[in-house]
């Protein structure tokens, strides 16, 4: 028997996944992440993984075909600025461009209610300081003509420049960098020769897009990064390897696809936890048969919000992190500090929550880890939605009474006048609206109409919250994976090598069918080569291409999928492909028969399919979910405002078919499914839970 395993390591637990390619069993665990060394826990979840299958830990993996790993490594390291010491190379004359940051560093990527205090806001940390700016005497211009020739002494000069303070890595950003590569690979060589080992970002392999600004971020960032993503990469492939793993370990990409360690992009991992969710959720929706879906992942400090919509998500090339910019292609989703780690706290006389989090060090009060602080955790445990003896499988019992003893001192005595039910009432009826408004955000601001799509939620807390961050927007249907609290390390598994690659063109392009179809050319032979060097065989390979258009004189792109036409016709596919997509996005009246598109930016996506895990479907076997009672207990009802004795069942015992009525309480390995007053829950053919709001649920 083998097994293909998914691992995602997040802020409070690291999830993994196994999954039995000969029966399509699903294993799926949580073990305390630990930041101090991520390995730590991340062998400590294949442990309890490898148990559940009646397994060591190296059995399991011996028996491993396909391990894939998201990290927040990258993210760490960005969002605790704490890494490597780098320098920037950049042309004469644009020492200060990664400073001044398009004037827009102080609200890059800040909410609304943080740009409105701008006198309160603030450039985010120099990752590279002044003094670690060497100049080098070259240009090239917009077409990549060489204006003043890079000599091998000035690329020495600049380089020692750098060594000389110390530098443990190196970005290069020239102007025009990306349109003519010779000077940053001159660079990289001389680098290679003073100084063997040390870690050089080039802005071309990055970015081949104009924008000096956003390609040299997007260096500095990843040689910020690297040294410490590399050093643990390298780390964990010779600790899988004494476990018996001998499977290549490949790497989740914020795009959704994987590539084996050796050849990842460290800042292309940035955030890929959350990516692989959105690759579970497709993979589960293709075989169920949902098109338009808003995917939740709720986990210990954040909630993220993606879509499908007619089965696909979309994917933005650039994005902000941190205040800095980044031209990186990640699936599109929106996030804010929310979750089961998220605190509650007192402003004045008004209860918040978040976006400070106990993450899993000391973690929530009920936990005893240390933690004091009053969580969204601590609330769902005081209101009876938490079993206290069953979290983490039981291998961790909650503290009720260091719960109400967090909530009492910091919200219930200065708002609630002592009541420590009403103030976890509180705490989580807030919580609950602010992930409500982020789903308005990422469907109703966009265009979209929740009540045409299905919910599905996953992660440690969304069937937890689910019900209640989809009261008031419209969704009737809510559906909760079998795999729910480790759905994200699923997607690992679920995901498949992928590369994609684009440039900036001239917009004249557009006007010559046969020069655009050799730049697609060109862009798919780089890509695949990327794929077949990873041992893909090239049947198994496909591509798709893209492009990113607007009318003149406007500020927003549109992307649009290129159609799958014959070469000469391309220009014509891509004109046809832009207006379908403008008029979907603004309204069939938005454009006018004579106004000409133009093209800035074309792009490939090569996929290469590898082994996955396949869907399990099962026979129904009756409504009655009686095998499943586990007794009942009293639960607190925010939306009811009172205790309701409320029936319990074991999520492990419920069978495909069996119907059951709220208000109930599901209770998982992992996760908690809350079946709220009113509406019904069923399991569907593949194990999952479906739970309709359609009669009360919602309201």
């Amino acid at each position: 028997m083998t097994y293909i395993v998914g691992l995602d390591i997040g802020g409070t637990f690291t999830d993994v996944s196994a999954v039995s390619v000969d029966t399509g069993t699903i294993y799926t665990a949580k073990a305390r992440s630990t930041p101090w060394d991520l390995i730590e826990g991340l062998v400590e979840g294949i442990g309890l993984v490898a148990e559940q299958a009646g397994l060591t830990a190296e059995e399991l993996l011996a028996r491993t075909e396909k391990f894939a790993h998201g990290t927040t490594q990258t993210s760490n390291v960005v969002f605790t600025w704490v890494g490597a010491k780098t320098g920037l190379i950049t042309t004469r004359g644009f020492a200060d461009e990664i400073l001044i940051m398009r004037a827009r560093g102080r609200v890059a990527g800040l909410g609304l209610a943080d740009r409105r205090q701008l006198r309160a806001t603030q450039k985010p940390p120099q990752i590279v300081p002044r003094h670690l700016i060497a100049e080098a005497a070259e240009r090239i211009d917009h077409r990549g003509r060489v204006l003043a020739e890079l000599t091998r002494t000035e690329a020495e000069r600049v380089v020692r420049e750098l060594l000389d303070q110390g530098v443990e890595s190196i970005a290069v950003s020239l102007l025009w960098g990306h349109e003519n590569p010779r000077h940053e690979l001159l660079i990289e060589e001389v680098v290679n020769e003073l100084a063997p080992g040390l870690h050089v970002s080039l802005g071309h392999r990055l970015a081949r897009v104009a924008g000096e600004y956003e390609r040299a971020s997007t260096a500095v960032i990843n040689a910020f990064v690297a040294p410490t993503v590399e050093h643990y990469l390298e780390r964990l492939v010779d600790r899988m390897a004494d476990l018996k793993l001998d499977a290549p370990l490949l790497v989740l990409q914020a795009s959704g696809g994987v590539n084996s360690a050796e050849e990842t992009i460290p800042i292309k991992t940035i955030e890929s936890g959350p990516a692989a969710g959105m690759v579970a959720v497709k993979a589960l929706m293709d075989t169920v048969g949902y098109d338009n879906v808003i995917a939740t992942d709720v986990g210990g400090t954040t909630f993220k919000v993606g879509l499908l919509v007619g089965g696909q998500w979309s994917v933005t090339q650039e994005t902000i992190i941190n205040q800095y910019s980044l031209l990186i292609p990640m699936i599109d989703l929106v996030s804010i500090g929310s979750g089961g780690g998220s605190i509650a706290w007192v402003d004045d006389t008004r209860l918040r929550i978040g976006p400070l989090s106990a993450g899993g060090d000391p973690g929530p009060a009920c936990y005893g880890w240390g933690g004091t602080q009053p969580t969204v955790t601590d609330a769902d445990l005081v209101l009876g939605f938490l079993n206290p003896d069953r979290f983490l499988s039981g291998r961790l019992t909650l503290s009720r009474e260091k719960a109400e003893a967090a909530i009492k001192e910091h919200v219930a005595d200065p708002l609630f006048g002592g009541d420590i039910v009403k103030a976890a009432a509180g705490i989580r009826h807030i919580v609950d609206s602010q992930m409500g408004d982020l789903v308005r955000k990422a469907t109703i601001e966009r265009g979209h109409d929740p009540r045409d799509f299905a919910l599905i939620a996953y992660g440690g807390a969304g069937p937890l919250h689910a019900s209640g961050y989809s009261r008031g927007i419209g969704v009737q249907t809510i559906l909760v994976p079998q795999a729910a609290t480790g759905f994200s390390a699923y997607g690992a598994a679920a995901s498949d090598i992928q590369h994609s690659i684009n440039r900036s063109v001239r917009s004249d392009l557009l006007d010559d069918p046969a020069a655009l179809a050799r730049a697609y050319h060109e862009l798919d032979r780089e890509a695949r080569a990327l794929v077949e060097k990873q041992n893909v065989s090239p049947s198994r390979i496909s591509s798709s291409r893209w492009a990113e258009m607007r009318y003149e004189r406007q500020l927003h792109d549109v992307r649009v999928q290129a159609k799958d036409v014959p070469d000469e016709q391309v220009s014509d596919g891509l004109r046809d492909a832009f207006i379908e997509r403008y008029q979907a996005l603004y309204g069939r009246s938005s454009t006018l028969p004579n106004a000409q598109p133009q093209l800035l930016r074309i792009g490939v996506d090569v996929v290469g399919a590898i082994a996955k895990p396949t869907v399990h479907e099962y026979g129904l076997q009756g409504e009655d979910p009686g095998a499943a009672a586990a007794g009942s207990r009293k639960v607190f009802w925010p939306e009811l405002m009172e205790w309701v004795e409320t029936p319990i069942y074991d999520g492990t015992a419920l069978r495909p078919g069996n119907l059951l009525a709220g208000a109930a309480i599901i209770e998982q390995p992992g996760t908690t499914i809350v079946v709220p007053p009113g509406a019904t829950s069923v399991v569907d053919r593949f194990g999952n839970n479906i739970i309709n709001l359609a009669t009360g649920g919602s309201k």
